[in-house]
């Protein structure tokens, strides 16, 4: 890889929580472009977060902001590094928008977190040692999801928790039709109601922001208050996984996939 006509692009669907910017999206800029010795230009693609998130001195691009820029200094070369969790609408949104410039640059985009059997098993490993399961609790992995997309990643993930033995995880899709009755569901076949067993609640998303939040844990009709209403004592971890060193090396590990 020749770094004098290759930039790379750290695409989000983006935030307007500018914590949630300076702890994830922000640091994963910064090590990526530690560890590649590249440019890194930051991406959101909401176009209106982007905007007025953008700043003299920490600049975020929308997708043809970024694209036009490379185009403007020289580069020939580009690859783009989503944060995304799963392979979706997102994920595809965003090729769609890359395939635009193939005429005039040279684009390879990194595969997200979790996209197949394998990664599944490499990110289990990863959950494993964030989240420190132990036996005495249940957890739900609680990803967003899309309804119009089935996440097979999701699949893979429950896959690999099985084979580890953990009966007491399980791996949610937010957007499914009937996600609190699959935790329900669980939640009694376990008898975390007989044996009062703490529920916690595991996003399995990158950076934390008002939109999760609300779904999951602020609003009264939320996923946790749901479960506590139903009578679970349910817990909440309020904290994106790009707030974890030891997750945020799957991005240097998805461009490693991908680089000459």
């Amino acid at each position: 890889m020749n770094k004098q006509d290759t930039v790379l692009i750290l695409a989000s669907v983006g935030t307007n929580i500018i914590r949630a910017k300076e702890s994830t999206y922000d640091v994963i800029q910064k090590e990526l472009a530690e560890y590649s010795g590249l440019t890194v230009y930051q991406v959101f693609t909401d176009d209106t977060i982007a905007r007025a998130m953008s700043d003299g001195d920490n600049e975020v691009y929308t997708v043809e902001e970024a694209l036009e820029k490379a185009i403007a200094n020289g580069y020939s070369r580009v690859i783009v590094v989503p944060v995304f969790m799963t392979t979706g609408q997102l994920y595809n949104s965003l090729k769609s928008r890359l395939d635009f410039y193939l005429d005039r640059l040279d684009i390879k985009m990194t595969a997200s977190v979790l996209h197949d059997a394998a990664s599944c098993d490499e990110m289990c490993e990863v959950f494993e040692e964030i989240c420190q399961i132990v036996p005495e609790r249940e957890y739900l992995f609680v990803e967003h999801g899309n309804p119009y997309y089935h996440c097979a990643a999701n699949t893979y993930l429950q896959q690999s928790f099985d084979k580890r033995g953990y009966k007491n995880v399980k791996v949610i899709q937010l957007k499914e039709r009937d996600s609190f009755g699959q935790a329900i569901a669980f939640l009694k076949e376990r008898k975390a109601d007989e044996t009062n067993a703490q529920v916690v609640i595991i996003p399995l998303i990158v950076a934390w922001g008002d939109y999760m939040a609300n779904e999951l844990y602020n609003a009264q009709d939320s996923f946790m208050w749901k479960l506590r209403n139903a009578g679970y004592r349910t817990i909440f971890t309020g904290a994106g996984m790009g707030e974890f060193e030891i997750f945020r090396q799957v991005y240097k590990k998805r461009l490693d996939a991908v680089k000459d």
